[in-house]
C-alpha cells in the first residue's frame, strides 16, 4: 500500500467518525428540546478551532477531501452550538416550570 492509500483510508475513517460522533448529540438536543448539560464555552472554543483548522487548510490543501472533511466538521460543530444557543434561551420545560 502507498502512501497515498493509506493517507486516504485514515481521511475516510476520520470523516465517518466525524459524522457519527456528532449525530446523537444533534439527535438528543432535537429529541429532548434541551441543551442545559452542554458548556457554550467549549462548543465556541470548537467552533474557533475548526474556523481556525479549515482556514489552514484552505490555505495549504488544495486536497478537495481535506477541505471537505474540514467544512463538514465546522458544519457539524455550528449546528450542536447554534443549537445550544436556542435551546437554552427556549427551552420548554424552563418555560412549564415557571407557571
Amino acid at each position: 500500500m502507498t502512501k497515498a492509500v493509506i493517507a486516504l483510508i485514515l481521511l475516510s475513517i476520520y470523516t465517518v467518525l466525524e459524522i457519527v460522533s456528532y449525530m446523537p448529540q444533534i439527535i438528543k438536543i432535537i429529541k429532548t428540546k434541551s441543551a442545559d448539560d452542554l458548556s457554550l464555552a467549549s462548543w465556541a472554543s470548537w467552533v474557533i478551532s475548526d474556523v481556525c483548522y479549515l482556514t489552514y487548510v484552505l490555505m495549504e490543501s488544495p486536497e478537495f477531501g481535506v477541505i471537505f472533511t474540514a467544512c463538514l466538521s465546522l458544519f457539524f460543530v455550528i449546528t450542536v452550538y447554534v443549537l445550544t444557543i436556542y435551546y437554552q434561551r427556549h427551552n420548554p420545560r424552563k418555560k412549564i416550570r415557571k407557571r
